[in-house]
């Protein structure tokens, strides 16, 4: 059996221990060494047990990425912008009508679309 392998099964623990007096030292390694435990029930995974320090640094990091993500798409967004902004553009009036609609029907339509 492999070093990384029997790592892994320590981090395993089944639901069933936390009601059989263990739940005391689970919660005991996880806030003593950062120990992390997956919780399985039914012998799937079902949660996952850290420490309240893993847990905020996972959050800041979340938040970084996403706001590294937002970024990137507005950078993006603003090199199409750029791309196009020399296109010709098409009045919306004049599109609706090549389209073969009317404005009142487009806005009857809209009245039965739900944006979620």
């Amino acid at each position: 059996m492999s070093l990384a392998f029997a790592e892994f099964a320590d981090k395993l623990v089944s639901v069933s221990d936390f009601s059989q007096g263990k739940a005391g030292k689970i919660f005991n390694d996880v806030a003593e060494f950062n120990r992390e435990y997956i919780v399985l029930k039914n012998n799937q995974p079902t949660a996952v047990v850290v420490s309240i320090e893993s847990y905020k640094e996972t959050q800041q990091k979340v938040a970084r990425l996403e706001a590294m993500l937002e970024k990137l798409e507005n950078i993006r967004l603003l090199q199409i912008a750029e791309e196009r902004k020399d296109a010709p553009v098409t009045d919306f009036d004049k599109f609706v009508a090549e389209e073969g609609f009317s404005k009142e029907e487009l806005e009857k339509l809209a009245e039965c679309v739900e944006i979620e």
